[in-house]
């Protein structure tokens, strides 16, 4: 958690000169420490805060999650102010509606903070039950950066059972090539994003390990894994994981070693 909000912190204040530092702390907090509850817990944290911490005064009206920091006047807005023009009128009818993620408060919530961990070289995880949007929260992110030309790839990764290292890593390596030495990379100056979505449901083996979270551990602890023909080290350079799972599907808990890298936020249904 203090890790997520130093990083929070990082790349909001490196932007440009910010005004209202307490303001932006008590919002990185919030979501930093609080991003994992949901539905009741959520207005009881919420209203914890409220009587806690008292020199950022929070409007009465709904939680403290509805709300983010103008960083221009200081000032807390609703997340609906975000939103911009009437979106419903830009939109390409010709196209799929999976091709949309609708704006609400949850989802421009979700994707302004996705957005600030991506750029940051931080991992998001989204966790939340069947059908509540997580998926599409994060493509329709992934698009948007594909599509804006902001040098990056995606590539989506969808685990099941019987998901294992060695298909994992032929997975994983798919859209990277070699550059000089053991380094492989994206092509050009691309960052990759993979997307693995269902994270903890490849099977458990007799050590009670996962061997597919193992290599993405390793992967993130290291930026490298191994050629499992020629036993030598590959340096994997220029990627990012960002993660998805329903917490009533696979295993109900992920390896601590990689769940430390992430900041995680609990996902709830549409109201």
């Amino acid at each position: 958690m203090v890790m997520s909000l130093c990083k929070l912190l990082e790349n909001i204040l490196k932007k440009a000169e910010v005004k209202g530092l307490e303001y932006i702390f008590v919002f990185c907090a919030i979501w930093c420490i609080g991003g994992g509850y949901i539905d009741q817990d959520k207005k009881n944290f919420s209203n914890w805060w409220k009587d806690k911490w008292k020199v950022i005064k929070f409007p009465t009206k709904g939680t403290v999650f509805d709300y983010y920091v103008d960083t221009e006047n200081s000032k807390l807005e609703d997340w609906g102010k975000m939103q911009g023009p009437d979106v419903v009128s830009t939109i390409d009818t010709s196209k799929s509606i999976p091709s949309y993620t609708i704006p609400t408060v949850d989802t421009i919530s979700a994707q302004f903070l996705l957005r600030q961990f991506i750029q940051i070289n931080h991992c998001p995880i989204l966790v939340g039950l069947a059908g509540c949007g997580k998926t599409q929260i994060i493509k329709g992110l992934l698009n948007e950066l594909v599509s804006t030309g902001d040098d990056y790839m995606q590539q989506i990764v969808n685990f099941n059972y019987y998901t294992d290292a060695n298909l994992l890593q032929l997975n994983l390596e798919q859209m990277l090539e070699k550059k000089a030495g053991k380094t492989f990379a994206p092509p050009g100056k691309f960052k990759l994003m993979y997307f693995v979505d269902d994270m903890n449901l490849p099977a458990r083996d007799p050590y009670d390990t996962q061997n597919a979270i193992a290599l993405l551990r390793q992967h993130r602890d290291y930026e490298h894994w191994y050629d499992k023909a020629k036993l030598t080290l590959k340096d994997i350079k220029n990627t990012q994981l960002i993660a998805a799972m329903n917490p009533t599907a696979g295993s109900f808990t992920v390896n601590p070693r990689l769940q430390r890298h992430f900041w995680l936020l609990a996902v709830g249904f549409p109201e």
